[in-house]
């Protein structure tokens, strides 16, 4: 899943988190364990405030971390960088951890970081488009993907739902283009995001009127959550200790966020000035997000098998992967705090 704006592609490939404020009484004499984490884009964007808030609030340092963001050169890199030790910790989408363990990949999740489905299919104001309607509205049409695994697993559903074939519609893929600036510009007829990114850049736009939303859930989609905290299985094994510190320390970070979301967008604002996002944006993405961070039982991170069964039975129909494997093949909660 790409992001909105791409002015973060000008920044260098690899930034540390920029501390800001710092944690009264914590020594800084103590040796601090470096973590290198992935992030799923080539640049910075809001849902890195946990970290960014981990960081100026002195978090990591309280547990004895130094964390290191780095930045991938595409959507498809951060599985690789786990694998080859240029990472510990990464940010990935559900369906690349689907897709990555069906082609062997030795990776695992440690933690949810959303808990459920916000993928939408998005239409300029009044096109009237709807779940009822989406054949007469879809075919023909042009409509936009970054190529990322997250749209490529979520679209199947919509043109399944539609009665479509992907021949029966145009799709525009264009991993370092704007989808809602090319829906806005009349270049594409949909873009796909989810909602918490789209919404805050169409209200930027100042454009009339409401942007037309078609969840993906409304039309077959599975709703699980998004994106994970992930690690090898062989870091994991080795450095179980140096994970739960991280977790124990983002989540005492989301939650502080969470509960404080307009000094949270602030502090990633100031982090990243140069990520060619607005704080504006920031604000109201972040506070779109905090409602998707909690399970049913108010609870941050905890995984299911429930959900990565109905994961990869989703994948596996639409021939994204080969076989379901059993749900511990994808997750573990040990870590969590």
């Amino acid at each position: 899943m790409n992001r909105r704006h791409l002015g973060a592609l000008a920044l260098a490939a690899s930034l540390a988190v920029t501390p800001l404020v710092g944690l009264a009484g914590v020594s800084s004499a103590a040796p601090l364990t470096t973590v290198n984490f992935a992030y799923d884009f080539p640049g910075p964007d809001f849902e890195l405030t946990p970290l960014v808030v981990a960081q100026d609030l002195g978090y990591f340092k309280a547990v004895g971390l130094k964390v290191n963001v780095k930045f991938p050169p595409d959507t498809s890199t951060t599985t690789r960088m786990l694998a080859t030790g240029s990472a510990d910790i990464g940010f990935l989408t559900t369906t690349d951890m689907g897709v990555a363990v069906n082609a062997g990949a030795p990776v695992l999740s440690v933690a949810n970081y959303s808990m459920r489905n916000n993928w939408a299919l998005f239409a300029k104001p009044g096109s009237g488009v709807t779940a009822a309607n989406l054949k007469a509205k879809l075919k023909g049409k042009r409509i936009f993907s970054y190529g990322d695994t997250w749209t490529e697993a979520m679209l199947p559903f919509v043109l399944r739902h539609a009665g479509l074939t992907s021949s029966q519609v145009k799709i525009v893929t264009d991993p370092t283009g704007n989808d809602l600036t090319a829906l806005l510009q009349g270049r594409v007829d949909y873009s796909t995001s989810t909602t918490n990114y789209e919404i805050p850049g169409f209200v930027g736009s100042k454009t009339k009127g409401h942007l037309i939303t078609v969840l993906g859930t409304a039309v077959g989609a599975p709703d699980v959550p998004i994106w994970v905290y992930a690690v090898t299985k062989g870091y994991a094994a080795a450095h179980g200790a140096t994970v739960k510190k991280f977790l124990a320390a983002v989540k005492r970070a989301t939650i502080w966020a969470a509960k404080n979301p307009t000094a949270a967008a602030a502090d990633f604002s100031r982090a990243y000035p140069k990520s060619g996002y607005t704080n504006a944006y920031n604000k109201l993405g972040w506070k779109l997000t905090v409602p998707f961070l909690t399970n049913s039982k108010g609870q941050y991170f905890t995984q299911t098998s429930a959900q990565w069964s109905t994961l990869a039975t989703a994948l596996k129909s639409i021939k994204l992967i080969s076989k379901v494997p059993a749900p511990s093949t994808y997750y573990t909660n040990k870590f969590l705090p």
